[in-house]
């Protein structure tokens, strides 16, 4: 199966109850928060486990990548930055934006969700990974982002907090096309051989990234924190 009919398969498929309608409906402040607290361990340095590709990569595959990438920079305006972007969103909401603050926090299947991504990116021979990868993030990132910043101004936070979210509702619109057909799509083309490798980064983004939404929601129906229960804090 060539790669647009899998990428469409893959992130078409429905997976487990939605992290992202939970926030939006029915999640709590302190819920919104500890799901805040989950993204500082990629989010206030995000893209930069995926610009590792850069250099290993040529033609349109490249070229896409950039653009991807020079969006996610802020387009040169060092306030548009992703990350920094999260990070006044982090402050908006009373956490502490500084990168690490909250790594004994989380649980191990919040640190496999950047884990794998850097694996991807700092290995060459795992290039088609890290593309695939990247793929299936922006492929399955818009609406989840709008359901995002709906609950957090339900939640009554304000623009501060749900800037990023507002922004990539937009931004992942346009980036999917371009990840999912000009980087991944044409990578595919150029190299046949890394079509399994593109496809098993893809099916890994999503893999792991649904066991972190279903660790918080599983632990929230209970009645219980997501992050772990550090000694001192």
């Amino acid at each position: 199966m060539p790669w647009p009919a899998r990428s469409f398969t893959l992130t078409g498929a429905e997976g487990g109850p939605s992290l992202s309608r939970f926030l939006a409906r029915k999640a709590t402040v302190d819920q919104a928060r500890e799901f805040l607290v989950h993204r500082t361990v990629y989010t206030l340095r995000e893209a930069d486990p995926h610009s590792w590709a850069i250099p290993r990569l040529s033609g349109r595959p490249k070229a896409a990548l950039v653009e991807i990438q020079s969006d996610e920079y802020g387009g040169g305006r060092p306030d548009r930055v992703h990350a920094a972007l999260f990070a006044r969103a982090v402050r908006g909401a009373g956490l502490d934006d500084v990168y690490g603050t909250y790594i004994d926090d989380v649980p191990a299947v919040t640190l496999a969700s950047l884990n794998t991504m850097s694996m991807f990116g700092l290995n060459r021979r795992l290039l088609g990974a890290i593309v695939g990868h990247l793929a299936a993030f922006e492929m399955t990132s818009s609406i989840p982002n709008r359901l995002y910043a709906e609950g957090l101004r339900r939640l009554e936070y304000g623009d501060d907090v749900c800037e990023y979210f507002d922004e990539h509702v937009e931004a992942d619109a346009v980036h999917e096309q371009i990840a999912g057909r000009d980087l991944a799509g044409a990578l595919a083309e150029d190299r046949p051989d890394l079509l399994a490798d593109i496809v098993f980064g893809a099916a890994a983004c999503l893999e792991v990234d649904d066991r972190v939404g279903r660790h918080m929601l599983d632990a929230w129906s209970r009645g219980e924190s997501s992050l772990r229960q550090v000694a001192g804090r």
